[in-house]
């Protein structure tokens, strides 16, 4: 283990005995408790990203960074070309709606005949844009996949993005102010990159 990684194996192993207490008494320990899941989060990032250096976690976190603008810019296109495919999302709900009353006019029973001619103008208008109603209804649920794909790969990105953060925050002293963090952290991997290899 890198010494990043050892220190936050050292936090969760301090944190690790709050098991020696009496089970029945860790409503009391529920902040130690959070805080212990917190430090594992923290060490499995450090470990799946393989990060042994502050250099390293700015790098994974500027990564992430633009993984999460690539996703968010792949859930908006999906949702632009699901917007544009509304028109024929509306009409195969119309169709939809008039299934039953079209199925009774095919087996005879008149009364459906404004039903039916609806449902005829609704065909004819998908099938003017290339579309019968069954290849409508597979394209809603495409989008709907596809989207549902991206929103849950953004949720993990931000999920890491967020824990990464956390840990660079915890690694700079409080005394330095939220405005000069980003300066502060680029001094901290300047100095690094030239202090002399041991």
């Amino acid at each position: 283990m890198s010494g990043l990684q050892k220190k936050h194996y050292a936090k969760l192993y301090r944190v690790g005995k709050l098991k020696k207490r009496p089970y029945s008494q860790v409503w009391k320990y529920r902040e130690d408790i959070r805080k212990m899941h917190k430090l594992q989060e923290q060490y499995l990032f450090l470990a799946r990203h393989n990060i042994h250096s502050a250099e390293e976690l700015v790098g994974t976190i500027a990564s992430l960074t633009d993984k999460k603008k690539e996703t968010s810019a792949e859930k908006s296109r999906i949702y632009k070309a699901r917007e544009r495919s509304m028109e024929l999302f509306t009409a195969a709900d119309e169709m939809e709606n008039l299934k039953p009353a079209e199925q009774s006019y095919r087996l005879g029973d008149i009364f459906f005949e404004d039903e039916h001619r609806k449902w005829v103008a609704l065909e004819q208008e998908l099938q003017a844009q290339g579309y019968s109603l069954e290849e409508v209804q597979a394209l809603r649920r495409h989008y709907k996949e596809e989207y549902s794909e991206v929103c849950a790969r953004e949720k993990v990105v931000c999920r890491e993005l967020n824990t990464g953060k956390a840990i660079l925050n915890s690694m700079i002293p409080d005394s330095i102010s939220d405005g000069r963090k980003t300066e502060y952290n680029r001094e901290i991997i300047r100095d690094r990159k030239e202090q002399p290899v041991r």
